[in-house]
């Protein structure tokens, strides 16, 4: 019995054998490497009515805004960090985007949506240049009706974004106090709602009529006014490092400056904030609103379309945004971009220039890849022509500056039953400006650009505004007031004259109204969504504009692309 046993067993043991002595012996075949790529993802315009009116004067001094002189000293990612696994923002290895990747593509791929926005549909000032958008300026008040007395304090710069469309207050601002002779830079914080004369509360439904009190405030057109009571943003100071030369005088200097709050792409809510640096003397640093704020924690994690909490937190506590390597950081930075093209990924754009562009991915904890722009793609920006500084109205100094945090745009219209952010192309765009200085080097005007980029590796730039944007009632510094409203024949009537040397984009965000389905979304928009921007007026006061974006993002230039 146990021999036939024996006889059955022999041979499938026989052929394990065989086999295991094959495949030992065997070369090891890997899997396939993957590779990250992030994801890709009728308002009727009011005519121009009055002048806008102003509770503060227009005798600025020098601008507080400097620009950090441009030292081309970011490295480009070297091929060996190809393959380099990273921590994401939710602590996952990723592998960063290789260049060789990017050298793949043989020119600038533009999305065929956007040849729908090269059309100029208005032309420009004959003397400035500008495109005058339709849109007018509002006043911004941080008076509250509850105010037991009117608000005295002069605000500046601000910074707004909108809430949920379920919360019962439309936006969050935060502006900066004018100093009024103390060191210390102030930031106070509220929430706060637009109204418009009963007259002109038409469309859309959702916004609100003003009461004789928002008109004695706000002046005629209306505007954004707080709802609750200016508070403080306490944000911890920081101390600087390393400050010399004429940057010695920040080194003492408590609080921050040059606040920017916008959602990123999972959905939080960040400030982003200039202070004393830890590596050098000035740099920018992050934190949620939330943990500043608490009251919108809720508000966050309440959708009526979504079941859960709000957003994790990447930026609980003060953390401050590098370069890297080392050796690329500067002594004063400033003026940075956040673009996320997917929950999981975000990246800080430092310059954009006229001959330098620098972006990275950040990792975690504020820490970054080094350099990843494509060193072949040709810059977009273009400097004063020799012709315009012979006219006198521009001279050879002029510099440009990014100005405003990003927003992703899908590239159809929300309105548009077949428009599907799945499959549609999008890109991201943000607002940036071109100063123009003297010969001392103060600033004498910021124009207003718009500009484009991919939302996929290697996020080329894509396209920027032919002409400078002005809105409906905004005047521009280095010209007559005949000529700068050469283009609005009812100004010309009606005898209009300048206000505002300078007016400086410091935040684009979605307007408030619109039904997401969840925070996340807070950053995207379409088309014809509104986006809402705050302005800031000679350093001393704070006005915004709402613009349908097809309206906004007209008249662009396709950028060069690779070379």
């Amino acid at each position: 019995m146990a021999r036939p046993i024996a006889r059955r067993l022999l041979l499938p043991l026989t052929i394990f054998v065989v086999f295991y002595t094959i495949f030992r012996n065997a070369p090891v075949i890997p899997l396939a490497k993957s590779t990250h790529h992030p994801e890709s993802f009728p308002i009727p315009l009011e005519r121009l009515h009055a002048p806008i009116k102003h509770p503060f004067v227009n005798n600025s001094g020098p601008s507080r805004d400097s620009d950090a002189a441009d030292d081309g000293s970011a490295n480009v990612l070297e091929n060996k960090f190809a393959g380099l696994g990273v921590l994401n923002q939710d602590s996952k290895i990723e592998e960063v985007p290789a260049l060789q990747e990017a050298s793949q593509e043989s020119q600038n791929l533009i999305p065929l949506a956007l040849h729908g926005l090269l059309t100029c549909p208005r032309s420009p000032n004959r003397f400035t240049d500008h495109i005058r958008l339709p849109n007018l300026l509002y006043n911004i008040s941080m008076s509250p009706r509850s105010a037991s007395s009117k608000e005295e304090r002069r605000f500046w710069n601000p910074t707004i974004f909108a809430l949920p469309y379920w919360a019962k207050t439309q936006y969050i601002i935060v502006s900066m106090v004018a100093p009024n002779g103390e060191a210390q830079r102030r930031n106070v914080l509220c929430e706060a709602n637009i109204c418009h004369p009963k007259t002109a509360v038409s469309s859309p439904t959702h916004e609100r009529s003003c009461s004789d009190d928002d008109l004695d405030i706000l002046g005629p057109n209306g505007g954004l006014r707080c709802v609750t009571a200016p508070i403080e943003v306490s944000v911890p100071p920081t101390p600087a490092a390393k400050c010399e030369g004429l940057e010695q005088v920040f080194a003492d200097i408590p609080g921050f400056h040059d606040p920017r709050i916008f959602y990123s792409g999972r959905g939080e809510p960040i400030l982003m904030v200039s202070s004393q640096s830890q590596y050098a003397c000035i740099g920018l640093w992050a934190i949620d609103l939330r943990a500043v704020y608490p009251e919108i924690e809720e508000i966050l994690a309440s959708s009526p379309k979504r079941l859960g909490p709000g957003p994790l937190m990447s930026y609980p506590t003060l953390t401050e945004l590098t370069r890297s390597p080392p050796s690329s950081r500067r002594s004063y930075e400033k003026n940075w971009v956040i673009f996320s093209p997917s929950v999981s990924s975000s990246y800080l754009q430092y310059e954009l220039t006229s001959s330098t562009r620098t972006f990275a991915k950040l990792i975690g904890g504020g820490l970054t890849t080094p350099n990843m722009t494509d060193p072949l793609e040709e810059p977009c920006l273009l400097d004063p022509t020799l012709e315009e500084i012979q006219g006198g109205h521009y001279n050879e100094n002029s510099t440009w500056h990014q100005a405003t945090p990003s927003l992703k745009l899908v590239l159809c219209s929300r309105s548009n039953a077949t428009c599907n952010a799945e499959t549609a192309d999008s890109v991201f765009f943000a607002a940036i400006h071109r100063k123009h200085v003297n010969a001392w080097g103060l600033p004498v005007r910021y124009e207003r650009y718009m500009v484009l980029w991919s939302t996929k590796p290697p996020f080329s730039l894509l396209a920027v505004s032919q002409h400078p944007l002005l809105m409906a009632n905004e005047t521009t510094f280095g010209w007559t007031a005949e000529e700068t409203w050469d283009d609005d024949h009812n100004a010309k009537l009606e005898n209009r004259g300048l206000w505002g040397r300078i007016t400086y984009t410091t935040t684009i965000a979605y307007a408030w109204g619109r039904e997401e389905g969840d925070v996340r979304e807070k950053g995207t928009g379409y088309l014809d969504d509104e986006v809402i921007l705050s302005v800031g007026v000679d350093d001393e006061g704070q006005v915004y504009g709402k613009v349908v974006i097809s309206e906004l993002l007209q008249c662009l230039r396709i950028c060069p692309g690779r070379a």
